[in-house]
């Protein structure tokens, strides 16, 4: 039996917004939150969802979801306390992980720390170690850093615009981890 994490988080950051995006623009989602949240919408995490379910050998464990509009940069304060909320979460739940499934915006920007995304995978990293593998799914206008990419495995991204294949995105990224898992794949 594989047990596979799944979280998401997402902001998209409009640097001329004058308005920061604050701890409260967040709605966040926990644990079994996430599968009520995710049935019968378009999302990437249904879309994984949906393929690991059809899977009788894997346990998904969902974790945490936190999303806010686009709007102005995200203050320190805010993303300190949305990163403290994820590790707490994500060291609660390492115990025999297999893989680990993020779906992030790509997009997300604060007032200190200018690589968000990178900062959560190099967490996610650190706590999970070397051996478990880490996909992540973005939007395609996402900015991939270096930091991003050093503590990922692989990712997928959406391919159109207006975005109509979120669940896609999930499901190919779903299907990559699996791979990974059952083919012993290295991208």
């Amino acid at each position: 039996m594989y047990k596979i994490l799944v979280a998401d988080c997402k902001q998209e950051i409009s640097t001329f917004n004058p308005v920061p995006t604050h701890y409260e623009d967040f709605t966040v989602y926990r644990g079994e939150e996430l599968f009520a949240h995710h049935s019968g919408i378009e999302s990437e995490l249904t879309g994984a969802f949906e393929v690991f379910a059809a899977r009788a050998d894997v346990e998904v464990v969902p974790l945490w979801d936190a999303k806010a509009n686009s709007s102005g940069s995200l203050v320190q304060e805010a993303f300190d306390r949305l990163a403290e909320e994820f590790v707490e979460i994500l060291t609660a739940n390492k115990d025999g992980v297999d893989a680990f499934y993020f779906s992030l915006h790509g997009a997300m920007g604060c007032t200190e720390e200018l690589d968000p995304e990178g900062f959560l995978l190099q967490k996610s990293r650190e706590i999970l170690g070397p051996d478990v593998p880490i996909v992540i799914s973005q939007d395609l206008h996402g900015i991939l850093t270096e930091r991003m990419l050093d503590h990922c495995d692989a990712l997928t991204i959406y391919h159109t615009y207006p975005h109509v294949d979120f669940t896609s995105t999930g499901e190919r990224a779903a299907r990559l981890l699996l791979r990974i898992l059952y083919e012993h794949l290295k991208p």
